[in-house]
């Protein structure tokens, strides 16, 4: 049990937030020098970017209006034609479900059985939208995450055996991403898991490096075939500040122009100290709707 709750919180988990964080009608845009910002100069970088990365809080509702809204106007713009989602959520072995939803295949009912979409937590009205907008435009969905049984089996086996089996499912990364993204993870998840001892923790961060490796190789490999932006929608950890995700991408496409939206469950007047090194632009969607 103690494996699935970790699991969760770096990449399906509900936002959580304190009770005493007010509710939002509308996110508050800053940028990294405490600016304001609107919804228009978001546009304008995402389309200037060769890779996009929002970090969502998942299952906010706020977040995720904004992040789709965002996609549906870039992906309708001229300058979104060529445009491409990736997105977290699914992962490589769902691919050839996806791909016949988006050339009229297979109906949204079928699609949702062959992805095992169950209820509103696998695939939210956000990400609906998400898709339903690149279908309309003839653009590529890309499951771009690693199967659930390869990220356990690196997790409880290591990288030995799956780096040896070069499966296209999944890519085992070289060694694990160190220093302040370490030292952050290990306090997210040990905070909550008191007792967990280090040889689980550190088969924990096993998956989070597969899950941020599979996910960078999706999105460098769908850029290097023509498409951009490539935006990837993923959660938050996986990007801010010194995420392992953004680090990988970075290290993968050193060229490439890189442009992140961090999405944050608070309602702060202006950009928080903390804050302005976590991403380009940092949107405060508050707390969600009970």
């Amino acid at each position: 049990m103690a494996g699935a709750a970790v699991l969760s919180a770096c990449r399906g988990a509900s936002t959580t937030v304190p009770g005493d964080v007010p509710v939002l009608q509308e996110a508050r845009l800053f940028a990294s020098d405490g600016r304001r910002v609107t919804e228009a100069e978001l546009l304008t970088a995402m389309v200037a970017s060769d890779v996009v990365l929002i970090g969502e809080q998942h299952g906010h509702p706020l977040g995720l209006d904004l992040a789709a809204r965002l996609f549906e106007r870039m992906v309708a713009s001229p300058e979104g034609a060529s445009a491409a989602l990736c997105l977290e959520f699914f992962t490589r072995d769902q691919q050839a479900a996806i791909d016949a939803f988006l050339r009229g295949a297979s109906s949204e009912a079928e699609f949702r059985k062959a992805a095992e979409l169950k209820d509103e937590s696998a695939y939210p009205a956000g990400h609906r939208r998400m898709v339903e907008a690149a279908k309309a435009k003839g653009r590529p969905v890309i499951a771009s995450n690693a199967p659930r049984a390869l990220v356990k089996r690196a997790r409880l086996e290591g990288f030995e055996n799956l780096r040896a089996e070069a499966s296209e499912q999944v890519v085992v990364p070289e060694a694990l991403t160190e220093g302040k993204y370490r030292d952050d993870f290990m306090a997210l998840m040990g905070g909550g898991h008191a007792g967990v001892d280090a040889a689980t923790m550190e088969g924990f961060f096993r998956a989070q490096n597969v899950w941020d490796a599979t996910m960078a190789g999706s999105v460098v490999q769908v850029l290097a075939a023509g498409s951009r932006p490539v935006v990837q929608v993923v959660g938050a950890f996986h990007v801010d500040g010194a995420g392992g995700l953004y680090q990988r991408v970075r290290a993968a496409a050193p060229e490439a122009k890189l442009w992140r939206l961090s999405v944050v469950a608070e309602a702060p007047e202006r950009l928080r100290a903390e804050d302005r090194e976590r991403a380009d632009v940092v949107a405060y969607v508050g707390a969600a709707k009970a």
